[in-house]
């Protein structure tokens, strides 16, 4: 099983970098689009319920409240103003519960102001317990058959005054424009309220359900409806089986009722709003009721109760119409809010204020008012998705109000998240699974990091701008999380697979050329490990130290490998830093070349620039050993540019990067000439024509190689171009000498050659020629002779 396993992982090893490893990189694309869209559709199909992956709808969750604080305050609608019971109220009016006469009198201020709808998030289910009202009724019997009906009539009137119960209905009855709120029960806690109450209250609620179910289909609305809801409900019980009421004399006065029913996420968190619940109170027939909010809108707005309707599909509720506004909640008619801001965004007023009518007139005028408790001894605290500490259950009311009334607006209804906004996710998905997975199987790591940080960039800026201008909510978590996943992947698996290229890579190059350049060529590994070579351009030096022979036999073998090793690490050191690849060592000689295996197009200036550098260093190394008593040495180096086979020779089990060809020979024979003309640096044309703009050379020959037919023109490498002026007397004077024994001018030539000597004693060609010249007059060459000289040895 290892056996085969190393066979397999050598296979894939072998194709990194190839199509196959191309293949490898898209099959994980794939794979980790799958995945995705499984848990993608397992969440979305699974609701709400998908306890397995709650942590990422959880996140997903977290993710859409970033989007609100991100946005912060949105415009809303100034018609909409609150009422609340605060602790300036409590102080003033007494503990909560406050008497119901309070309530009376704030209806009546609001309703005096000109307030076009009151709404309570408020219900009350209990009698007043009103110890004055009790006493005068046990008077009332007590003097029952002894006092004249006068009496007993004078007691019932104080008795009515002082019922607060009576007195809120009457002020509800003459307001003509209150909703009253109620909470609706599960059949685990509908059997802990009053019976009869709850059916006195049914009696009043029963002419107030939602006006019209509309079938899509021919599919029965109740049927549907207990299909979507038939399992535990995160939201609470849709099917109401009972409901904590208002008295029926409050019932009665009021306009109309809506329940205000919340329940928070799983996180705790007031995200979403129910506007529909159904509820059968006893044998009845089962109807579907409004919330609180849903009915204040239409209230607000007097729409007429043929304009209203529930349309329910397959799968559940399609929208309700609340002529003009269409809303499409979920299936299961609950809706996201889309909150307009932190608490207060909307008008707070204190309830003590109103009843004391310490207000402009004219501040409630057509207003839509939202009454609730905001004092936190009440306990109507809730979390929503700004995680403000301190904010109330009725602000929710208020903003799930104007996303009603301002559906039509964008950005300014619910948040929407249905079909159309499921496409957009599977398309992301998609776009970030396989088309950025078919990039990454192709790109290089650090542009594929790139890619990755700019497309959730731009993904995190489309999501957000859907939320704050679209109301939009798409997905985050899942769509980034496979662009993130997908990255991850290949990479990784890049990692493990091309990492064994780049070893390889280091392996065989390290000691050639520096680690800067082993750096680059980790980039693209396949391209190296192909077996010969290819055709290329490239610059080949060869350095070689004079006369070693005689040096080394003046040194012990410690002493001699000691210089050696000194000498060789320098001047190696130079090649590396002029970014050169070091082919071998030869004896005392180092060969090094240009342009392979990091393309340079400028590898005929390096190769110059090394030799310069060597010059110096070996001067200062000179200067060094001189003072410790040391050896001292002279080098001569050849450089020659040209078309080179370079590439991976050797056998399968030893190989090594290398160059080969007749101008890698001619760049050894130039070395091997800096003898016969006393000069440290011998180019050949190719390379002084690639050069000549950055050095100072100065022709020095026409040759023949030995073993060559064909001449060629040397230069000797004098100095960096900058300091060109410091030769420009030698060159002249050299080229005029050099004119004269072309000619054959051998007297001419010897004169202007021995002025060069006396004027610069270290110019070798000059006492090169001197010599040849004075040979050439003695035994002239054949009358067609070209100015070429042919080379005796190698």
């Amino acid at each position: 099983m290892k056996e085969k396993f190393q066979q397999v992982f050598g296979k894939i090893s072998a194709a990194s970098g190839t199509k196959v490893l191309k293949r490898i990189d898209f099959g994980l694309a794939i794979l980790v689009t799958l995945v995705a869209f499984f848990i993608y559709a397992y969440t979305e199909l699974s609701g709400r319920n998908a306890a397995g992956l709650r942590f990422i709808e959880n996140i997903e969750a977290r993710s859409l409240d970033a989007r609100f604080n991100l946005r912060g305050t949105r415009p809303h609608d100034e018609n909409i103003v609150i009422v609340g019971l605060e602790e300036t109220t409590l102080q003033k009016v007494g503990a909560f519960p406050i008497p119901r006469n309070a309530y009376a009198k704030m209806v009546d201020q609001l309703a005096k102001d000109g307030a076009t709808l009151i709404v309570f998030d408020f219900n009350f289910p209990l009698p007043e317990k009103n110890s004055a009202v009790e006493a005068l009724k046990q008077l009332e019997v007590s003097v029952q058959g002894r006092a004249s009906p006068a009496i007993i009539q004078k007691i019932r009137e104080i008795e009515e005054t002082s019922d607060n119960d009576k007195i809120l209905a009457a002020s509800l009855k003459k307001a003509g424009n209150v909703v009253l709120g109620h909470l609706f029960l599960d059949a685990d806690r509908a059997g802990s309220v009053d019976a009869a109450g709850a059916k006195e209250y049914f009696g009043a609620l029963s002419r107030h359900p939602l006006p019209q179910l509309i079938a899509i289909g021919g599919v029965s609305p109740i049927q549907v409806w207990k299909q979507v809801t038939q399992e535990a409900h995160e939201y609470g019980d849709l099917n109401a089986s009972g409901v904590y009421a208002n008295l029926g004399i409050l019932a009665d006065a009021a306009r109309s009722f809506g329940f205000f029913n919340e329940t928070p996420d799983a996180d705790g968190t007031f995200r979403r709003s129910p506007l529909l619940i159904s509820y059968r109170h006893g044998d009845y027939d089962e109807q579907f009721y409004p919330s609180l909010d849903l009915e204040a809108v239409r209230q607000y707005q007097k729409i007429d109760e043929q304009n209203v309707a529930a349309y329910f599909a397959e799968n559940g509720i399609d929208r309700i119409e609340l002529d003009p506004y269409n809303l499409r909640p979920g299936h299961d008619g609950t809706v996201l809010v889309n909150y307009a801001g932190h608490y207060k965004t909307y008008k707070h007023y204190p309830m003590i204020d109103v009843i004391d009518g310490r207000f402009p007139w004219g501040t409630f005028t057509k207003k839509l008012v939202v009454f609730g408790a905001t004092a936190v001894a009440v306990g109507d605290l809730r979390t929503t998705p700004f995680h403000d500490a301190d904010y109330m259950g009725v602000e929710i009311h208020a903003n799930v109000i104007d996303n009603i009334l301002h559906s039509a607006e964008s950005g300014r209804g619910f948040i929407a998240r249905s079909y159309k906004e499921e496409m957009i996710d599977l398309f992301f998905i998609l776009a970030f699974g396989l088309g950025l997975g078919y990039w990454f199987s192709r790109a290089r790591p650090l542009w594929s990091t790139f890619s990755v940080i700019a497309a959730l960039g731009i993904f995190a800026s489309v999501v957000y701008l859907a939320f704050s201008h679209y109301g939009m909510w798409l997905s985050f978590v899942i769509p980034s999380g496979t662009l993130v996943a997908n990255y991850a992947t290949i990479t990784s698996f890049r990692m493990i697979f091309e990492e064994r290229e780049k070893r390889k890579v280091r392996k065989t190059f390290e000691r050639y050329v520096s680690p800067g350049v082993i750096a680059l060529l980790e980039k693209d590994p396949k391209k190296y490990f192909k077996q010969g070579g290819e055709s290329k351009e490239l610059t080949v030096m060869f350095s070689d130290i004079r006369s070693f022979t005689t040096i080394s036999e003046g040194l012990t073998p410690d002493e001699l490998v000691r210089l050696l090793n000194e000498y060789l690490g320098e001047m190696t050191d130079i090649l590396f830093r002029r970014w050169g690849t070091l082919d071998k060592y030869i004896g005392d000689a180092i060969m090094g070349f240009w342009g392979s295996p990091f393309p340079q197009n400028d590898h005929a200036l390096r190769a110059c620039a090394c030799a310069l550098d060597m010059r110096v260093r070996l001067q200062e190394l000179n200067m060094k050993w001189e003072a410790e008593g040391r050896k001292q040495l002279a080098i001569g180096v050849g450089i020659n540019t040209g078309e080179v086979n370079v590439g991976n020779m050797g056998s399968s089990k030893r190989f090594a990067w290398t160059v080969m060809g007749d101008n890698v020979n001619l760049a050894s024979r130039l070395e091997g000439i800096t003898k016969e003309y006393h000069v440290q640096c011998v180019v050949s044309e190719a390379t002084y024509r690639t050069a000549r703009d950055q050095y100072v050379f100065r022709e020095i020959d026409r040759i023949k190689v030995k073993g060559k037919t064909l001449p060629v023109t040397i230069y000797e490498l004098l100095d960096w171009g900058r300091n060109d002026s410091l030769y420009t007397e030698r060159i002249v004077r050299f080229s005029e000498a050099l004119t004269s024994y072309r000619r054959q001018q051998w007297r001419d030539a010897i004169e202007l050659f021995s002025k060069i000597k006396a004027k610069f004693p270290d110019d070798g060609p000059a006492e090169t020629f001197i010599h040849r010249s004075h040979e050439l007059m003695e035994a002239p060459p054949e009358s067609d002779w070209d100015g070429v000289y042919a080379m005796k040895t190698k």
